[in-house]
């Protein structure tokens, strides 16, 4: 994860950003979920790595990958429909970042869900 211009997401949904990128790269270390993904999933990854590039955070299509499946999971979904574009996907990232920041996801970080 590298923060190229974390200008644009607002101070208090860092720490919760630091750790949805964390646990998507975690995530990945040796996951094939990337590579078995249909193609969708995997121009949707990328549209989300483009997401996160806009917001400061750098990560592979596969980290993207696996960011995209928790905002997923925050919606209780197996995998919800990809992005309509850049502008959505980070909308989408830092929609699940304050609701890790309230207590109240349902991606695993509050407990919720689980």
């Amino acid at each position: 994860m590298t923060n190229t211009d974390a200008t644009s997401v607002p101070p208090t949904l860092i720490p919760a950003l630091k750790r949805l990128t964390r646990q998507a790269e975690e995530n990945a270390v040796g996951s094939e979920e990337f590579e078995n993904a249909s193609v969708g999933e995997v121009a949707d990854a990328r549209v989300v790595a483009e997401g996160l590039a806009k917001i400061g955070i750098e990560v592979s299509p596969k980290v993207a990958y696996q960011v995209w499946s928790l905002v997923s999971e925050n919606y209780q979904a197996g995998w919800l429909d990809g992005p309509r574009n850049v502008e959505d996907a980070s909308q989408a990232v830092l929609g699940l970042c304050r609701d890790i920041a309230d207590g109240a996801d349902y991606a695993g970080f509050s407990g919720k869900g689980q």
